[in-house]
């Protein structure tokens, strides 16, 4: 091809009318001819020794340039199109962003795969007008062209994620369930975008500008131009985050946006390799992740004070006290996030007299907040003017704890044995405490302290009459009263009633030898043992 021929052809694309038209996408047959025309240019701009020719020829280029500039914008806007058909204001369902499952991860990125990845045809379509825009000295209008038109993209991409700024003021003034449901978007979103979204973008500008000689410097820049807007948007938002009000059920979302930053540290210093990008690679780690472990320090802490200062009131229909299974919820939420705590360096406790573990660790705070429950329960237990009431509900609360350390094992060995006894320790006092005060009238009334001394069988007698039917009035009373008494355990029901039997049906069976030597006292014996215990089977109502 002569250098006529070939300014002849550029020429051609030159008017007006062409312009409508783009050689990539309307006329592709048109491609190689045009591509050699440009070739045959530049040639004769490096080597012919006519500077008319070489002036000529650079006048032709631009018009090549600009050409190929057009074309390079066009084939990314065609491609991108499908992404118009994002409506920006019908944003995707806030409760389909926050489901946690996992595979909703691979939607997204076939969704944004699908939508917005270039066809191998368009990117060596690119590619072939990035190599004739870097002979020429023009690459970097080819650079501003795929940036400009690559961040309407991840803008679109981020906009159909629902993903919004969050402001240090607007974290702290937003009501928390609103907050809440922004915190599961962005980690959606974060997730998404580092994880794939970015990825890919860092492919296409390897795809498009390698091997242009100064290949990670440019391509570098092109990746840190695309994506720093807004990569730093959401590092900010976390950053942003990292200042809301510390209050005690906001630990765990503060937790989970700690853990996907951390968790995205590989991908993040995968993609920020080169020094321009060196403050959006370490700004996770150095800034934004210790603010963020700062805050989930200062709300634990937070939940421990509040506890030490909690004085809400005993409710009598209340069996088990919504602060026992307010603490107790909230230990298992704090087992569920045992590795991400202990990710920390965790402060101590308030105070270490009961944690028995190492300050600082993830097991003294545990510890301490059990340990902590317990005494509140009870000093709330005395509060009252009616101790039996006062026991009983320490021991219905103290069996409560029990069975919740019991049910998760791994609680269980954080808590460890000798807490763990402590605990048991309490109940069996409790319920030591109030089965001795509910049954002490009725025992003491079997009891044969001082018939011995009574030699005159007359007041023996009468004696004996009158403890059966004083111990006959109370238990009646107790039947009639345990009956309606609720526990709320089956179990804890069926270990008093055993226990009740055990106290109650050896005495009167062993108080009912003294009826039988006197005929008359029969009379006064209104329950059999086997009565006794039947009733006692009926003592407490399990809800």
């Amino acid at each position: 091809m002569t250098t006529d021929s070939a300014t002849a052809i550029i020429h051609r694309w030159r008017s007006t009318t062409d312009h409508n038209l783009f050689i990539f996408h309307d006329h592709r047959e048109q491609i190689a001819p045009f591509l050699q025309a440009v070739d045959e240019i530049q040639r004769t701009i490096d080597f012919t020794d006519s500077e008319d020719e070489r002036k000529h020829a650079k006048s032709v280029i631009q018009i090549a340039v600009s050409r190929l500039t057009d074309e390079f914008r066009n084939i990314l806007k065609v491609n991108a199109k499908s992404t118009s058909s994002l409506n920006p204001n019908s944003h995707t369902d806030s409760t389909t962003m926050t489901d946690s499952a996992s595979s909703n991860y691979q939607v997204y990125e076939d969704d944004y795969i699908n939508r917005n990845k270039l066809s191998t045809d368009a990117v060596n379509d690119m590619r072939s007008i990035v190599v004739r825009m870097n002979s020429s000295g023009f690459v970097n209008e080819c650079l501003k062209v795929f940036v400009s038109e690559r961040k309407k993209v991840i803008g679109a991409c981020l906009q159909h994620l629902n993903v919004e700024k969050l402001s240090r003021n607007s974290c702290r003034s937003l009501e928390w369930g609103v907050l809440e449901v922004r915190i599961r978007i962005w980690i959606k979103a974060v997730k998404v975008c580092f994880k794939y979204y970015f990825e890919n973008e860092k492919r296409l500008c390897e795809q498009v500008f390698c091997d242009l000689g100064d290949e990670t410097e440019t391509v570098d820049s092109c990746l840190v131009d695309t994506i720093t807007e807004y990569a730093v948007q959401l590092l900010d938002t976390a950053e942003a985050l990292s200042s809301i009000r510390p209050a005690s059920e906001r630990l765990f979302k503060m937790l989970d946006v700690h853990d996907t930053l951390s968790d995205l540290i590989p991908s993040i210093n995968g993609l920020f390799r080169s020094e321009l990008s060196e403050f959006i690679r370490t700004k996770p780690k150095n800034e934004v992740i210790p603010k963020l472990a700062d805050k989930a320090n200062e709300i634990l802490l937070r939940f421990e004070n509040d506890l030490v200062n909690e004085q809400s009131p005993v409710v009598d229909a209340e069996p088990i006290h919504r602060l026992s299974k307010y603490v107790m919820h909230y230990v298992y939420k704090l087992c569920d996030h045992k590795q991400s705590l202990m990710r920390l360096c965790l402060p101590g406790p308030p105070s270490m007299e009961a944690a028995g573990t190492i300050s600082g660790s993830f097991s003294a705070h545990v510890v301490w907040i059990i340990m902590r429950l317990l005494s509140k329960l009870e000093a709330k237990s005395k509060l009252g003017k009616d101790t039996t009431a006062g026991r009983f509900f320490a021991m219905n609360n103290f069996h409560y704890i029990i069975q919740k350390i019991q049910a998760r094992p791994e609680l269980l060995e954080i808590v460890a044995d000798d807490n763990f006894n402590k605990v048991i320790d309490k109940f069996e006092q409790a319920r030591s405490d109030y089965l001795k005060l509910t049954f002490d009238v009725a025992l003491r009334n079997l009891s044969d302290k001082g018939l011995s001394k009574i030699k005159i069988l007359p007041f023996r007698v009468a004696k004996l009459a009158d403890r059966l039917k004083r111990f006959n009035g109370e238990f009646e009373k107790l039947e009639k009263e345990l009956g309606k008494v609720v526990v709320p355990d089956f179990g804890l029901v069926l270990e008093l009633r055993k226990l009740i039997v055990e106290m109650v049906v050896p005495a009167y069976t062993s108080f009912l030898v003294h009826t039988k030597k006197v005929a008359r006292l029969e009379t006064y014996v209104k329950y059999s043992v086997e009565e006794i215990e039947s009733a006692i089977q009926g003592f407490y109502d399990c809800r």
